[in-house]
């Protein structure tokens, strides 16, 4: 419980640390089979209602990760010019490299 309330002190590192998980590989290996799903629904031959909706649920769940996922890189980015984090920044590896998870 220590560890949550220190990050609840540095919000941008948190924002951080999740962008990193989010290019980690589960769950590249997780979004990979999400996409193979999509995949094999919208090419099913007459698709069942159900099926339908998932795949509309499916895209919209992509498309607001991706709105979060730039939020969150756009935090990241701001919060490394707001005063007193310039020089925590220097001494500390800020070792994410903004690449997206989303390979568009």
């Amino acid at each position: 419980m220590g560890d949550f309330k220190n990050m609840a002190k540095n919000p941008d590192k948190t924002a951080k640390r999740f962008l990193e998980g989010l290019n980690s590989t589960p769950t590249e290996e997780t979004v990979s089979l999400l996409i193979q799903l999509v995949d094999e629904l919208e090419t099913k031959h007459d698709p069942e209602p159900t099926e339908i909706r998932l795949v509309e649920n499916i895209y919209s769940f992509v498309e607001k990760l991706k709105v979060l996922e730039n939020n969150l890189r756009s935090y990241v980015r701001e919060s490394r010019n707001l005063p007193g984090n310039k020089l925590a920044s220097l001494y500390e590896e800020l070792s994410y490299d903004g690449n997206s998870l989303w390979k568009d």
